[in-house]
C-alpha cells in the first residue's frame, strides 16, 4: 500500500501525443490525501520517489504529513495519528511533565503545538506513525521564562583523540542514545503552558464555561524550550557525576573513572554518548547505571566479519586490488586510497556487481526502458509494472 500524499508529474516535451495537444496522464495509486501537481523536471529533487513511467513519463512521490492538529485528526489515516497523539500525551502525563493549574493572573502562557513524522524501514514501509509536542520556545521572555540556554557538547578533536586512544590501547568502545532526554530536565522556572490540542478529550475534562483558564504549569523540560537543552546538559551531568565520574578539564563533555582494566571513558554529545573501556563488563556496568534513570538505547552492534562493498566500477575496484598503474584514475583524490589498506587487512570485501543487477543508484544512470522498468521491480520503489517490448 502507498501512503504517498503527494504525486507529480514529468511529461517529456517530445511526446506524439503531446504535440498534437493531448497530454497523457497517469493514474496515481491508491494515496492517502492525493494532490497532484505538474512540474519541471528540473523541480523534481533526488529524495523523490519514483512510482511508475509510463509512455515517456515519469511519476515521483514526495512525502507529505500533516502540518497541524486539525489536518492529522480530519485525514482518511486519522485513526493512526490519533493513536500517536494519545501516546504521546499519556507519555508525558506518565513523566508528570506538567500539571493542571488555574491560569495565574498576571502570567501569560506560552503556546504549544504537533509535529508529525512517518517511521520507515529499510524497505520505505510505514512502520509507525510518530506525534510530538513542542512548545513554542519563541514566545518566551528572557529573565522571566529562563535564564541561560547554552549547553556544551563534546569537541571534535576530543571525539577524535578519544577513538584514537581506544585504537592504540585496544579498548573496546560503544555508542548509546538517550531516548526522548529533553523530558527528563527538571525545571527552575516558573512556565505555563496553553492546554495542548487533544489533552481535554483524553483527560474528558469538561466543556465548561471558562475552561481556557486551566493551563499546564511545566514541571520538567519539553522539546522547544529554549533552556531544554541546558536543562537535560545539568541533569546528565549531575547522574554521571554520582557515579563516580568527572569532567575533563579540558572538555567538559569527556567523563573518565577508575584506572587501567577498570578506566571508562564517557564522551556526550548532547543526548548521544560514546562509552569506551578495556572490559566489556565495565561498559555493561555503566550502561546499566545510566538505564536506571533515562532510558537508554543501543546504536548498532557489533559487526563481525568484513564488510562487503558492491561496486559496479571496475576501474575502482582494480586500483583497491592492485598496486600497480590504473588508467582513469587520476581523478581519485589519494586520500581515498586507503580503501587498498583495508582490502589487504580484511576489513573490507569487494564484490562486482553488474548496472542490471546494482539497485542502489539506478535514477542516476540513463538506462533504457525496459531496464529502468526492470530496477524499479527489483527495489519496490513503485507498483509492479508490466514490462513490455
Amino acid at each position: 500500500m502507498i501512503t504517498r500524499s503527494r504525486t507529480r508529474y514529468i511529461e517529456e516535451t517530445t511526446d506524439p501525443e503531446e504535440a498534437e495537444g493531448r497530454k497523457k496522464q497517469i493514474v496515481a495509486p491508491s494515496a492517502i490525501g492525493t494532490k497532484r501537481q505538474k512540474v519541471s523536471q528540473a523541480r523534481v529533487k533526488l529524495s523523490d520517489e519514483l512510482l511508475a513511467i509510463e509512455g515517456g513519463q515519469l511519476m515521483v512521490a514526495t512525502e507529505e504529513v500533516p502540518k497541524t492538529y486539525a489536518e492529522a485528526t480530519t485525514r482518511q489515516d486519522q485513526d493512526e495519528w490519533k493513536k500517536a497523539i494519545a501516546s504521546e500525551l499519556k507519555s508525558l502525563i506518565v513523566n508528570k511533565t506538567w500539571k493542571l493549574v488555574p491560569k495565574p493572573a498576571h502570567q501569560r502562557p506560552i503556546g504549544c503545538r504537533w509535529v508529525f513524522a512517518l517511521k520507515r524501514d529499510e524497505k520505505g514501509q510505514v512502520v509507525r506513525y510518530k506525534a510530538r509536542l513542542v512548545a513554542k520556545g519563541y514566545s518566551e521572555r528572557h529573565g522571566i521564562d529562563y535564564e541561560e540556554t547554552y549547553s556544551p557538547v563534546a569537541y571534535l578533536n576530543s571525539i577524535r583523540a578519544m577513538l584514537a586512544k581506544c585504537s592504540a590501547e585496544g579498548m573496546e568502545i560503544e555508542q548509546c542514545d538517550v531516548d526522548t532526554a529533553f523530558l527528563y530536565g527538571k525545571l527552575e522556572e516558573e512556565i505555563y503552558m496553553e492546554l495542548p490540542e487533544g489533552l481535554r478529550e483524553l483527560l474528558e475534562l469538561a466543556e465548561a464555561e471558562g475552561e481556557d483558564d486551566v493551563v499546564c504549569m511545566l514541571l520538567q523540560s519539553l522539546y522547544g524550550l529554549k533552556q531544554a537543552s541546558r536543562v537535560w546538559n545539568e541533569t546528565i551531568d549531575k547522574h554521571l557525576k554520582s557515579m563516580g565520574f568527572e569532567p575533563a578539564d579540558a572538555d567538559p563533555c569527556v567523563y573518565t573513572r577508575g584506572e587501567g582494566d577498570d578506566e571508562c571513558i564517557v564522551c556526550l554529545y548532547v543526548d548521544d554518548m560514546l562509552i569506551a573501556s578495556r572490559q566489556k563488563a565495565v561498559i555493561a556496568t555503566v550502561k546499566a547505571g545510566i538505564a536506571e534513570k533515562f532510558l537508554l538505547k543501543d546504536i548498532g552492534a557489533e559487526q563481525v566479519g568484513a564488510t562487503v562493498i558492491y561496486e559496479d566500477n571496475q576501474g575502482a575496484m582494480a586500483l583497491a586490488k592492485n598496486v600497480g598503474y590504473q588508467a582513469r584514475t587520476k581523478h581519485i583524490d589519494i586520500r581515498y586510497h586507503f580503501i587498498r589498506e583495508k582490502v589487504v587487512s580484511n576489513e573490507v570485501e569487494l564484490e562486482y556487481m553488474d548496472t542490471k543487477n546494482q539497485l542502489d543508484d539506478f535514477m542516476t544512470k540513463g538506462l533504457s526502458s525496459k531496464t529502468l522498468r526492470y530496477l524499479m521491480m527489483r527495489s519496490d520503489v513503485g507498483p509492479k509494472l508490466e514490462t513490455s517490448n
